[in-house]
């Protein structure tokens, strides 16, 4: 029996029937099209958003992040950007993605704007260019953006969000739309989406259910077909594929303890469609199937609690980012169906250029506290991931964040015993992150890039050798006690002659850090080079190291005290992947012994006059 079998049989559990003879699924279960279209038969609720009975405009402009977005949608566009031939096939000349990228965003930026415009502010002098940009979208010879080009009929990220947006806006203003501009919209999606969808869906390589893009892909179709109200049997075809693919998200895009080995921003991006349809899907199906009651989406709706570092801070492993905004209406959701009140507390205002996005905050996020998160120790074995929180002697929240996993993780990074280190709003010891999305780095030399690669983590160089990619290369971690974890990173390295090695890292009460590196080499040995990175300016004198801020600065010590550090600026790697800043790498090289310990020792020493 396969995954998805099984998951069925155990949600199945808590499915029950109506007095009408109709069973109701308590979960994301795959169903059989029968009974999907048996469930489509009955009658269709009024609207599919039943929040807009009560919606008081008024109120939703007081909403604490509607300034911002009233700001952004009040000033009509002066041109609609050009996606023209040369900037689509630039990805294929240079391997770079903005060139095409920018104005395709900002086109339905634009979109969003004018249809929020129309009818939030009342602003009827944008119809006609709410009509322009919905008719200059369906005019695109393709939705698919050019690095995500395949086979004609294939479906990416954002040909399948572009549909759910024209979607949304046809349904919410189609009173109001010209009517071949809704006839247009129509035609376009079933044509570009539901009808590829039907015969191929199946065939995407993303229907394996691995990563972020199942969740979006298929929840986004699932949207456009119940928003654009096709026949029923179309509409079947297409839930049923639907609950297919996001039953298998949800078992293998997310490990059993809930962590997203692709990193919070994916967390993010993945589950934002699956919620969405989840409830359009419950609406018109008068609660008949109910995909947020599945028991798996309680731990996955705590995992950024686990890896938030501080307010709008989490831990960057894997592709993602240090600061991060999830979205409020997914948040507010998915915290009051799972009952996880504390998720509210990870709230960040923004805006998104999707109008679905910005429509479903002003509906669903009106009660999210603008309060600091409350940062509490956490561990996720399956995931191998770990977060200490400590306080120094003046009360700063003092935050370890470390990761085991292995080196084929979806967006991976070859960082197995990666951490990070932060004292109060300040990251000292960094992941940096992700790196520049170009064809290379989707490619065979990814590793190429140090955002990739092992040299550019808080890792070691052992016998020259970085960490090296594939799943059998990995990490387990262990808990040795309340305040200290161990990472068997002996499987890390292709290194023959490495028969251990073993990171220890303790957080202690009083906010000091201590790692120590465990090695043993069998038949030989090995020079090893332990490294750390920051964004921070560094300074190094002798065993030494000195990562400084406007707060004060972290101090590393080894406590061998032969050995002396050294500081390397990657410079031209961060501007060769846009970033804003320098990272650093700090180096400290071990001479060759069978065997080896090395202890660091990291403190917080507050700037005279910031305590």
């Amino acid at each position: 029996m396969n995954i998805v079998s099984i998951a069925g049989l155990v949600i199945g559990v808590l499915n029950s029937t109506t007095s009408a003879g109709i069973a109701e699924h308590k979960g994301c279960v795959p169903l059989p099209f029968s009974e999907v279209r048996t469930i489509l038969d009955t009658p269709c609720p009024e609207s599919l958003f039943p929040e807009l009975k009560d919606f008081d405009k008024k109120s939703a402009l007081e909403l604490s992040f509607s300034q911002k977005l009233v700001d952004e949608i009040a000033l009509p566009a002066e041109t609609i950007p050009l996606t023209t031939y040369t900037l689509y096939r630039e990805f294929r000349a240079k391997g770079t993605r903005e060139g095409y990228q920018k104005p395709y965003y900002d086109k339905r930026r634009q979109m969003r704007s004018a249809a929020l415009a129309y009818w939030l502010l009342g602003q009827t002098e944008r119809l006609d260019e709410l009509n322009d940009l919905i008719w200059n979208i369906c005019e695109e010879t393709t939705w698919v953006v050019p690095a995500h080009e395949r086979e004609p009929e294939f479906i990416d990220l954002f040909s399948a969000e572009t549909a759910s947006d024209l979607a949304h806006v046809v349904y919410l203003l189609k009173e109001n739309l010209p009517k071949e501009i809704c006839q247009r919209v129509y035609r376009e999606i079933l044509n570009r989406i539901i009808d590829p969808y039907v015969e191929y869906g199946r065939s995407y390589w993303w229907d394996s259910g691995r990563n972020n893009w199942t969740g979006v892909c298929a929840g986004s179709i699932g949207e456009c077909a119940l928003l654009l109200d096709l026949d029923t049997e179309k509409t079947a075809a297409v839930v049923t594929i639907v609950l297919e693919q996001l039953d298998r998200f949800l078992e293998k895009g997310f490990e059993k303890d809930g962590g997203c080995l692709e990193g919070v921003g994916y967390w993010n991006y993945g589950l934002l469609h699956l919620v969405t349809f989840g409830e359009l899907l419950r609406v018109r199906t008068n609660g008949k199937i109910d995909i947020l009651a599945d028991p798996r989406l309680k731990p996955i709706a705590q995992y950024p609690l686990v890896v938030s570092i501080g307010k709008g801070r989490y831990a960057s492993f894997s592709d993602s980012h240090e600061k991060q905004t999830l979205r409020p209406f997914l948040i507010a959701r998915l915290s009051a169906r799972t009952d996880t009140p504390q998720l509210k507390m990870l709230y960040a205002e923004s805006n998104d250029w999707r109008f679905s996005v910005c429509f479903r905050d002003l509906l669903w996020a009106r009660d999210i506290p603008n309060s600091k998160p409350v940062l509490e120790n956490a561990f996720l074995p399956i995931s191998g991931l770990v977060k200490l929180i400590s306080h120094d002697n003046e009360g700063r929240p003092v935050v370890l964040a470390a990761k085991a996993g292995h080196n084929a993780e979806p967006h991976n990074h070859n960082d197995i015993g990666s951490f990070i280190f932060a004292v109060g709003e300040t990251v000292y010891l960094c992941d940096p992150g992700a790196g520049r999305y170009t064809r290379d780095y989707f490619g065979p030399r990814r590793y190429e890039n140090i955002f990739a690669s092992s040299y550019g983590h808080s890792v070691p160089r052992i016998a020259g050798k970085e960490q090296s990619p594939g799943s059998e290369f990995r990490g387990t971690m262990t808990k040795i006690a309340d305040d200290t974890y161990q990472i068997d990173m002996t499987k890390t390295y292709n290194l023959p002659i490495m028969k251990s090695f073993l990171r220890t890292l303790t957080l202690q009460k009083d906010g000091e850090m201590i790692l120590e590196d465990r090695f043993c080499f069998d038949n030989g040995d090995a020079e090893i080079e332990e490294a750390f990175v920051t964004w921070l300016e560094v300074e190094a004198v002798g065993n030494h190291a000195r990562i400084k801020s406007a707060e004060g600065y972290v101090e590393i010590a080894c406590e061998s005290a032969s050995q002396h550090f050294r500081v390397e600026t990657l410079d031209e790697a961060c501007r060769a992947n846009k970033k804003e800043e320098d990272l650093k790498r700090i180096t400290l090289t071990i001479p060759p012994q069978s065997e080896n310990t090395v202890r660091f020792r990291m403190r917080f020493v507050p700037k005279l006059g910031k305590q």
